[in-house]
């Protein structure tokens, strides 16, 4: 008798009880997984919500916090094992109900943020330059991290440089081009040189070269359509145009303007103030380049002509001739060269006496003949 109990114990077991299972199995599943559904799907629409305020900090040139990133990929790793469980219902069990449905609650409601991105220190990024850069252009650095502030203020669109030729405006466009790219402030940064006399072909030229675009176009207007239409594909997009001497016609260049592309940033520099008030520059990012302070001039010179001005019989003259440059990146440079590893007294009093005596129109003549970009 008590081995017939135990028989029938066994069966019950192995018959009855699976049975009962998944009976319940069947009774449970469809409910089950509604509710399951329901919960990813509202999950997913606060993933969809968070991922719109991540693209638009981003946009903006701003770093993500790292308890958000960390929020989006526990989101995604748990939004996929629903859908495995729905693929494959052998491997759902009742008990899924016991984890399930707190952690999507849980989660959907640790989507809600007080700051989704910041601005990253620009001087982490500066950083990459050289430490002799920074003490050669000491006063500037400043002014360099005001530029890349305005390129990633949401309400900027035109950004403009001016200073004297040759103070250096070229150099600190690239330098803040280079910021820029390393912050990721724009997906696609472009730049063009415009000159006294603008040649609109090679203009665009230029921009599509970066952009990878060939024009099979001809004419100036129906290349200016097609680049338009090319930078218009680009969300956000930062467009320097180096040296302008006069009001450009953007739109003759391809240049989308006001309202026709919002995610298109111009960066202009120009001798002339005005000439950037023409070009629609607001005053508040419009910035001075002023010139070299003697500190920074003699800094910059010595960097470039060598030890040959630690000699005392040397150091006097040597001096002077920095001064002559005044304060202008590009003078110094060329001079710097011409003067490079000259030991004796005479050639650099010789070359003192030529800076003294050359008018100084004649003088910028020399240097911007030499097309040196600085």
């Amino acid at each position: 008798m008590e081995t017939l109990t135990s028989i029938i114990g066994k069966v019950v077991d192995y018959t009855v009880v699976p049975i009962g299972r998944q009976a319940s199995y069947l009774i449970f599943y469809k409910g089950n997984f509604k509710m399951l559904a329901d919960d990813v799907k509202d999950l997913q629409a606060a993933r969809e919500r968070v991922v719109h305020s991540v693209e638009e900090e981003s946009g903006n040139g701003k770093e993500i916090e790292k308890d958000v990133k960390n929020w989006l990929e526990i989101v995604d790793e748990l939004i996929e094992t629903p859908k495995q469980l729905q693929q494959d219902p052998r491997r759902a069990d009742v008990r899924c109900s016991s984890w399930r449905f707190p952690n999507l609650i849980l989660l959907q409601g640790k989507g809600t943020f007080d700051r989704v991105g910041y601005l990253s220190t620009i001087d982490g990024v500066a950083s990459s330059f050289s430490t002799r850069d920074s003490e050669i252009y000491e006063t500037r650095e400043s002014l360099k991290e005001d530029i890349v502030k305005a390129l990633s203020n949401p309400n900027s669109c035109n950004i403009g440089i001016y200073g004297l030729g040759g103070v250096g405006k070229t150099i600190l466009v690239e330098k803040v081009k280079i910021i820029a790219e390393q912050l990721k402030l724009f997906d696609k940064v472009v730049e063009a040189v415009v000159t006294e006399n603008p040649d609109f072909k090679r203009i665009q030229g230029e921009i599509a070269d970066s952009l990878g675009l060939r024009f099979d176009e001809e004419t100036i207007f129906g290349r200016a359509n097609r680049l338009r239409e090319r930078i218009k594909m680009e969300k956000s997009i930062l467009v320097i145009l180096d040296d302008i001497w006069s009001m450009l016609d953007l739109k003759k260049v391809g240049i989308p303007i006001g309202n026709e592309h919002n995610g298109c940033k111009l960066l202009m520099t120009s001798r002339n103030q005005d000439v950037l008030v023409q070009m629609d520059v607001p005053n508040d990012f419009t910035f001075k380049l002023e010139l070299m302070s003697e500190n920074e001039t003699w800094n910059l010179f010595q960097s470039m002509v060598g030890d040959v001005v630690k000699d005392n019989n040397l150091k006097d003259v040597a001096i002077q001739v920095a001064q002559k440059c005044e304060g202008l990146p590009l003078r110094v440079v060329m001079v710097a060269r011409a003067m490079k590893n000259k030991r004796d007294v005479q050639s650099w009093k010789y070359g003192l006496q030529r800076l003294q005596s050359m008018p100084k129109k004649v003088l910028d003549g020399a240097f911007f003949g030499l097309r040196e970009r600085l």
